[in-house]
């Protein structure tokens, strides 16, 4: 998410998203978030959202968990019985006149007209919240799909579908199909990067997530994507992928230095300061923002599973280039450096030498040295650290 991260409120931050996506980022809040208000918000706007849909089954569901969190309130609204029972009746008109459109379309023969069919259905079923019985019909339409752009198309549908029910096994399938569809336009291509990287994050392979990320344009991301990511997600799972799997000079070149991912950088100024912050050895200050940031970041539904993982390894690539240019560091520096005591520098320092992220070793002093300097010498001056002799 998060709301004191990307927006001011709850309406701000649902805005970004296409209402589908709204619905579910809103959904995953309220079942995550410890607080009561914040639960409530949530679903109050995402009961408004979904009667922007097809969806009653969803409505009841949302209404009947509100009802729960506000028993005897007075601030509980009113259950929609009229639009419930008026939706559902047109949900079984238009699918009984969908299966007719079908069922003429395979007597016909006629591949496009079967395919345009299907796409009718999985559109009934997407408005409807049943994302399941969507992909089947989205699938059995493949067959029928005679032109590039419908290939593409139904591919990206797909991977729409399965963000939307955060299943991402098969993303990278489908992105792959996408990626090899000929005739595509530059703002398809920002859209198979953003869904590479969406793939990869989820999946634990961060460089890989920050290399793709850095290539979307925000702007050719476009309404049809936002039920999957908005550019300020693009930003924030830029910034946070590159912090915790490039080197400062990478996460400068590649997000900093990009033209094109720094305009989803000036989005999320917040974001951009912590990436110049790690660029800069500012350890504690990049670190404290971070801490600051966890608990709305927990709160979106893409990178909640992530969240501590990649603070993890932000936090240990800090220490390995921090150490980088010396020969030997006190731990009572590194301490101070990265905000913490000297008793959890050394614990940390001590679990990345047992790593091998870190070659050195700890004296009785507290100092961390070098393990091997010839295996350093060609990486540029090292530096004793002041006051310190490396023996």
């Amino acid at each position: 998410m998060a709301a004191s991260l990307l927006s001011e409120d709850l309406d701000s931050y649902s805005g970004q998203y296409g209402t589908h996506g709204a619905i579910q980022r809103l959904q995953f809040i309220a079942n995550q978030t410890p607080k009561v208000n914040l639960k409530i918000d949530a679903l109050k706007l995402c009961l408004d959202l979904l009667k922007r849909t097809t969806n009653c089954k969803g409505y009841t569901e949302v209404y009947n968990w509100l009802k729960e969190l506000l028993e005897g309130s007075e601030t509980l609204p009113a259950y929609d019985q009229v639009w419930v029972e008026a939706t559902q009746k047109q949900n079984g008109i238009l699918k009984d006149l969908y299966e007719q459109d079908l069922n003429q379309a395979k007597a016909s023969q006629m591949k496009e007209n079967i395919r345009q069919c299907y796409h009718q259905l999985t559109n009934l079923c997407l408005e409807q919240g049943d994302y399941p019985t969507a992909e089947k019909y989205l699938a059995r339409s493949r067959e029928f799909c005679t032109e590039p752009q419908a290939v593409f198309a139904t591919c990206m549908t797909i991977i729409r579908l399965r963000a939307l029910q955060r299943q991402y096994s098969d993303i990278q399938n489908f992105t792959s199909k996408a990626h090899h569809t000929p005739f595509k336009d530059e703002a398809s291509q920002s859209r198979i990067f953003a869904s590479y990287g969406l793939y990869n994050m989820t999946t634990g392979k961060y460089k890989d997530a920050a290399t793709s990320f850095s290539q979307v344009k925000p702007q050719d991301l476009g309404s049809s994507f936002s039920d999957i990511l908005s550019p300020q997600d693009v930003a924030l799972y830029g910034v946070l992928c590159g912090l915790g799997s490039l080197d400062r000079a990478e996460v400068q070149s590649k997000l900093l230095d990009s033209p094109t991912f720094r305009e989803c950088l000036d989005m999320t100024p917040q974001l951009r300061d912590l990436a110049i912050d790690f660029c800069s050895c500012r350890y504690a200050a990049c670190l404290a923002s971070l801490e600051r940031l966890k608990e709305p970041l927990s709160l979106d539904m893409h990178l909640s599973g992530q969240v501590a993982n990649l603070c993890e390894q932000i936090r240990s690539k800090g220490i390995v280039q921090y150490f980088a240019p010396f020969l030997s560091v006190s731990l009572h520096r590194m301490a101070e450096a990265f905000n913490t005591d000297v008793e959890s520098m050394q614990r940390e320092v001590a679990k990345l030498i047992g790593q091998r992220q870190l070659d050195a070793k700890i004296d009785s002093q507290r100092i961390l040295k070098l393990a091997a300097v010839n295996i350093r010498v060609t990486q540029g001056p090292l530096r004793v650290d002041t006051g310190i002799l490396f023996e």
